[in-house]
């Protein structure tokens, strides 16, 4: 496969989920952000990346109308082509129908929360770059607190784990698209089988995976005192 086909890549955005940890009747993607919701956000910094063509948006079927605003409002550049997908039962079936809706000219999918709006242009690069060279690459941040173990159903503590070559996993990940297709379609053949995350899927199959150190900065908004913070790293530029 050409090295620039590998290069381009197509997005595959994650807006199917239910938001039961936010609370409230508006799901995640279509909270308000300084007044525009949390998805346009999202688009447009994918949109940044020189290497996306495409962007699969991946959402409820009643969300569409909503969705379609929230891509006006992104204002991404006339490169980025944008297809709509309807999400499955869970993010591992919504990740698999973005990925086989994705252009096969693409040689990259890059999977990401349709929540977290603030990915890192440099660490997104550097991901592009090694799924490019090994197959898969997800943006994380190493472990820097104290890492506990549970005992029981109560919260009693077990033991002190060790937080050396731990990593917390964020978005995009980046995997090889034809290679991606293949492994999704092994996993759905398994009704039982659960991933994590999607490079999880990669992991499952025995492929190599790299770790690209992100910012703590590319939060996702998951509870309803992410919102703020969201909002005060916005209104101190630390982002955009």
């Amino acid at each position: 496969m050409a090295k620039a086909m590998l290069l381009r890549a197509s997005a595959v955005v994650v807006a199917a989920g239910s938001s039961t940890r936010m609370g409230g009747r508006t799901r995640k993607p279509y909270l308000k952000l300084r007044g525009r919701p949390i998805l346009s956000w999202t688009l447009a910094a994918l949109g940044r990346v020189p290497a996306v063509c495409e962007i699969v948006l991946v959402t409820r079927p009643d969300d569409r109308d909503r969705a379609r605003k929230a891509v006006k409002l992104a204002r991404l550049p006339k490169r980025v082509q944008v297809t709509f997908v309807d999400g499955g039962a869970r993010r591992q079936d919504s990740v698999g129908n973005g990925i086989r809706a994705a252009s096969t000219r693409s040689g990259l999918v890059m999977i990401h929360d349709a929540a977290r709006p603030f990915p890192p242009m440099d660490a997104m690069k550097t991901a592009l770059l090694e799924a490019t060279a090994c197959g898969a690459a997800i943006l994380a941040v190493p472990v820097r607190d104290t890492v506990k173990r549970q005992r029981g159903k109560k919260a009693r503590i077990e033991r002190t784990v060790p937080r050396e070559g731990l990593w917390l996993a964020q978005t995009p990940q980046v995997l090889r698209r034809a290679e991606a297709v293949k492994l999704f379609a092994r996993l759905a053949k398994s009704l039982r089988a659960e991933v994590t995350d999607d490079a999880s899927v990669f992991e499952r199959f025995g492929r190599p995976v790299a770790l690209v150190e992100s910012s703590t900065m590319n939060l996702k908004v998951t509870r309803p005192e992410d919102l703020p913070i969201a909002e005060s790293l916005l209104r101190q530029g630390l982002v955009k």
